[in-house]
């Protein structure tokens, strides 16, 4: 049986394959089956490239791993900056962000649920690595939160006395447990009533 370090070794033949369409389908691989249960033997199937060239263009399976997360969040996440730049209040920014989350976590023909929170589910510690690389990407996501509050706060349209870090952490909260509840079957109407119910809550805060 030939193992992942003797493949390493083993030069692919030139590349004669599009990028983005191998990162779009690994991306979608490792997005439905999460990076563990996802094998060299699935990736080089599914992309159609030999494991030799999987390899020489990515650099093991985390590395492919890597660019098809950057290009989720390229072309599949949720532009958060985009909607926070142009949302006239907190609250209409978190609104607006809740809902195109929803809208991209049930889609026709892709993957249910957020890639960053269920590649990395049932792993185990042989991928901390690998998990500590979406972690560390979830944590950058609740920094944009906290930080759009606190300009709240500067324009005046949320309390000098709000508890920013509570609020972050509870609609941190939704927003991962919308996605479970979208990898679990839910349709697009009961995760909008989901996120109606905690736009409510805006106002206990």
């Amino acid at each position: 049986m030939v193992n992942e370090d003797t493949l390493k070794k083993k030069r692919g033949r030139p590349k004669c394959f599009d990028e983005q369409q191998v990162l779009e389908k690994a991306m979608l691989l490792f997005w439905e089956h999460g990076y563990e249960a996802t094998s060299i033997s699935d990736l080089t199937q599914a992309l159609e490239i030999t494991a030799p060239s999987l390899y020489s263009t990515f650099g093991d399976k985390a590395g492919l791993f890597y660019k098809s997360i950057d290009y989720y969040l390229a072309h599949e996440a949720c532009p958060i900056e985009t909607i926070f730049l142009e949302a006239k209040t907190a609250k209409i920014a978190f609104e607006l962000y809740l809902y195109d989350n929803v809208k991209r976590l049930v889609q026709p023909n892709k993957p249910a649920g957020c890639m960053l929170v269920v590649a990395a589910m049932n792993c185990s510690d042989a991928t901390q690595e690998v998990q500590q690389n979406l972690l560390d990407k979830r944590i950058k996501t609740k920094e944009k939160l906290l930080k759009r509050l606190e300009q709240g706060v500067e324009q005046g349209d949320l309390s000098a006395n709000a508890p920013l870090q509570e609020m972050t952490d509870f609609y941190a909260t939704v927003i991962q447990g919308l996605t479970i509840q979208a990898r679990d079957g839910a349709t697009t109407e009961q995760l909008h009533k989901v996120v109606e119910h905690a736009m409510k809550a805006w106002t206990l805060f």
